[in-house]
């Protein structure tokens, strides 16, 4: 049997990863409100860096990534919170930021690690000679292995090495496929041993790299300051390591360094961490973000979220009523924190569910995926389409390839020859990070190409949803996958088109293909007399240039879909309503309603 993404439980999947209420889900991610320390109101506090004005979690972050990226300074940020209040999520979130954007990715080390793992390195070198050893092993991995790294740097890596090290232990490293197992050990023993100093080593790197990439960043992101609580020569060592690197920043470089710090703990670790120490308190004490533990509006939010999905992907089913209204009862204890609401909430939520739709499969689509695909094709496919050895290939839905049951599948025909494919999933609900995973692996089991060098047009790949979360759709265009807005159908402006009359069971009339044949009905139409032409009437809805919601009113009482609307968008322009009726396949008695309004001045060409 193919594999169709329409009958994976997404949902169930999705409501046991909430459930776990473990680190960064990014299907539930909230704009989580930032205010001014010390200023009224509900929401976590911080300070912009760089001056610049920000007023929740997203706008924070990037301003912090434009301030050290784009701007080149200093930026070093302790994150405070109780315990599951969202601290490695926001890191998480930080780290996924990085990803979203080649001037990152191209010109970085992200290095994310947490302070407990060094709790079980062996050797007898102080924590902080580990520490150092730890955070330079893994920019050196980074710098020789990471693909998106230009040959330069990886060079620049070798070089420096090369003047610490003898020529067999640099082979062992570079030559080294596994981190954990080839690479670490030997690096930090090569390392430890050498006698370098270990400050002046990787300022001396950082400015290396920055000699042949001036743009180039070096990020760290430390998580649980708190595993090291019970050790205190450990916290010592940390605190004097990371005084040094700010102090050098600051002093030395006047903060026009490229290196970007996070270090994460709780509340009283961090406060602490911060309080005995008066210069790590003048230099950063004010770069501290203080998340909320969460709060009524933040729990609502998710709460919305989860609920939307359940509607979207169960609503018809007919105990939904009854499982919707149990949902609705489930009581919020505005005393938890985030970690607690989740899994609070959702464990209750996936047990209505496993109640109620345990064997049902997700609803469809309620739109027509076919019809936004088809016009998405036509789009970005226009300059070759607009030859005329290439064609378009009838859009078909549920088509299997390479074991996958694709919703839509398009061809771009040349000569009658397929030289491009277009693939489309659609869902009745906010996309779910699974989803992207699911149809990026199809995508590749396929060969999907989304780059041609050869002058043929690229293959194409869409997802259709009522809404997609900001994040997840800069990871869709980093996969080359186009996402497309489309609510579900709406009865407001219904359509009536010869494609639609063609599922009617009294009508037995066939539906055009790519090349737009229209009907038999159609075709003996009477055509438009040359005297019905557009009017001088100033308040005319020009329908090759009018915008959408101008469209939408014109066309009201036309009985044409808001999806037909966006079809006619993209294949204007029309040179008079025989050629509007015959590429968009309207009915006579469609056409006849635009005529009236043709003649009344409402709509012109």
């Amino acid at each position: 049997m193919p594999e169709d993404a329409g009958k994976k439980r997404f949902i169930k999947d999705f409501l046991q990863q909430v459930k776990a209420g473990e680190g960064f889900i990014e299907d539930i991610r909230i704009e989580r409100v930032v205010r001014p320390p010390g200023s009224d109101g509900q929401g976590s506090t911080a300070l912009s860096l760089s001056g610049r004005p920000i007023s929740d979690i997203t706008q924070l972050l990037e301003d912090d990534l434009r301030h050290c990226f784009s701007d080149g300074f200093f930026t070093f940020r302790f994150v405070a919170a109780l315990v599951g209040s969202g601290k490695t999520s926001l890191l998480t979130y930080l780290h996924e930021l990085t990803k979203t954007q080649s001037t990152y990715t191209n010109l970085s080390v992200v290095v994310r690690f947490q302070l407990s793992d060094l709790l079980t390195m062996g050797g007898s070198h102080s924590f902080g000679i580990k520490l150092y050893c730890h955070i330079l092993a893994y920019t050196f991995w980074e710098l020789l292995h990471n693909k998106d790294l230009s040959d330069a740097v990886k060079n620049v890596a070798e070089r420096i090495l090369s003047e610490l090290l003898d020529h067999s232990q640099l082979s062992q490293l570079t030559s080294a496929r596994n981190f954990k197992i080839q690479f670490y050990p030997k690096f930090n023993k090569y390392l430890a041993d050498s006698g370098v100093g270990f400050e002046d080593f990787f300022f001396y790197v950082l400015a290396e790299v920055s000699e042949v990439e001036p743009l180039f960043t070096f990020v760290y992101l430390t998580d649980e300051l708190d595993a090291l609580q019970n050790f205190p020569n450990y916290i010592q060592d940390t605190r004097s390591l990371f005084k040094a690197l700010i102090k050098r920043a600051c002093q030395e470089f006047s903060s026009n360094i490229r290196l970007l710090i996070y270090l994460v703990g709780t509340s009283e670790n961090v406060g602490s961490f911060i309080a005995e120490d008066s210069v790590i308190e003048s230099l950063v004490g004010h770069s501290v973000i203080n998340l909320d533990k969460g709060n009524s509006n933040e729990f609502e939010m998710i709460r919305k979220k989860i609920e939307e999905r359940i509607k979207g992907a169960y609503k018809g089913y007919k105990n939904f009523d009854q499982a919707w209204q149990e949902i609705q009862n489930i009581l919020l204890n505005p005393a938890n924190n985030l970690r607690t609401f989740c899994q609070n909430y959702a464990g209750a939520v996936l047990q209505i569910h496993e109640k109620y739709f345990k064997e049902e499969p997700e609803q469809v689509f309620e739109g027509d995926a076919r019809q936004l695909v088809e016009a998405q094709c036509r789009q970005k496919w226009a300059n070759y389409l607009n030859k005329k050895a290439y064609t378009l290939s009838a859009v078909l839905t549920t088509t299997v390839l390479a074991g996958h049951a694709f919703d839509c599948y398009v061809e771009m025909l040349h000569n009658g020859n397929n030289v491009a494919r277009a693939f489309g999933e659609a869902k009745n609900y906010e996309l779910l990070s699974a989803h992207l995973e699911t149809f990026n692996q199809w995508l590749e089991d396929i060969n999907f190409k989304p780059f041609t060098l050869d002058g043929t047009p690229p293959d194409l790949a869409f997802i259709i949803a009522p809404s997609c979360p900001s994040l997840l759709q800069k990871k869709l265009e980093l996969k080359n996958i186009q996402f497309i807005k489309s609510d579900k159908r709406t009865d407001s402006i219904p359509v009536e088109t010869n494609e639609s009359k063609a599922n009617s069971k009294n009508n037995e009339t066939s539906i055009g293909t790519e090349d737009f044949t229209v009907s038999e009905q159609t075709s003996r139409a009477t055509p438009t007399p040359n005297w019905i032409f557009s009017t001088d009437n100033t308040n005319a809805v020009n329908i090759n240039k009018a915008d959408k919601s101008s469209l939408i009113d014109a066309f009201r009482g036309t009985r044409v879909y808001e999806t037909t609307i966006d079809k006619l968008i993209n294949q204007r322009p029309y040179t008079d309503l025989d050629d509007l009726a015959f590429k968009l396949r309207f009915t006579q008695k469609v056409k006849t309603k635009l005529q009236e309004k043709l003649k009344k001045g409402n709509i012109c060409f």
